[in-house]
């Protein structure tokens, strides 16, 4: 029943997302992302104060290696070669940053809420693609 709500408000943040600022938008989907996070991995209310904050510091993370990946599909003036190089070091970046958060992770949440927790991330990542295709 919570996945069918999640999918429902997911779908009317898109439907409605152009009659509303950008970062009302960008709002209604973070809470959305929260929602399911929050539902996959089962956080209980203690699990849920420790883990948002590190959570945001690891997204946040994340995020500047995200814009710097998009940064470099559109880059001019750098050889295939280099972008090649470039896309590698962000790729270890992302490794580094997963590494450095796990155990920060696993000190609040068990490793199958973990593990729950990089699926719900997948999933919410094919949610948006498939909006944005609509």
């Amino acid at each position: 029943m919570k996945r069918y709500l999640i999918l429902l408000l997911l779908s009317l943040s898109f439907s409605v997302a152009p009659i509303y600022a950008q970062s009302t938008s960008d709002a209604k989907i973070r809470a959305i992302k929260i929602s399911l996070l929050t539902d996959k991995m089962r956080l209980s209310s203690e699990q849920a104060t420790k883990f948002w904050p590190v959570y945001n510091q690891y997204e946040n993370e994340m995020r500047v290696i995200w814009k710097a990946s998009g940064a470099l599909r559109t880059q001019r003036g750098m050889t295939a070669e280099e972008i090649i190089d470039e896309r590698q070091k962000l790729d270890e970046r992302k490794l580094a940053i997963k590494a450095k958060y796990k155990n920060e992770f696993l000190n609040i949440v068990s490793a199958t809420q973990l593990n729950n927790m990089y699926l719900a991330e997948a999933e919410f990542k094919d949610l948006l693609l498939k909006q944005l295709k609509k």
